[in-house]
């Protein structure tokens, strides 16, 4: 009976556990907004964004259609909060090619992302000015 316990109790912690799970971080969604961003997937920006930013969102993605667009080494992290959002900061740099001309390269570094835990999904929230 004992090791029948204790199976169960594992059990029971496994699912602890498992409802518990890390559903990513303020870094991860700020990460994903951006790689939707260059891929022009409104649908994907929309549900990366909370409600105050899904009209951005869609002009993200517009702004977007018509270039070919690349992440390079890409690296984001939380570092403070501003009220109810945790701010993140990138590095690395994005790439923009427009037809013939030489790639615009633009530093992620400049700018500061506001990010909200929504009922357990970190969102996309706008940008710090």
């Amino acid at each position: 009976m004992p090791r029948f316990a204790l199976l169960i109790v594992l059990a029971l912690g496994a699912l602890v556990l498992a409802a518990c799970a890390d559903r990513g971080s303020a870094a991860d969604a700020i990460e994903a907004y951006l790689k939707a961003k260059i891929e022009a997937d409104a649908d994907r920006l929309v549900a990366l964004s909370c409600p105050a930013w899904e009209a951005q969102a869609l002009a993200d993605a517009a702004s977007f259609k018509s270039v070919r667009a690349e992440l390079e080494d890409m690296a984001c992290r939380a570092g403070g909060e501003d009220g109810e959002y945790t701010l993140v900061t990138c590095s690395g740099e994005l790439i923009i090619h427009y037809g013939g001309e030489e790639p615009r390269r633009q530093p992620l570094g400049g700018t500061t992302y506001r990010a909200l835990n929504d009922g357990g999904e970190w969102k996309m929230c706008g940008e710090v000015e």
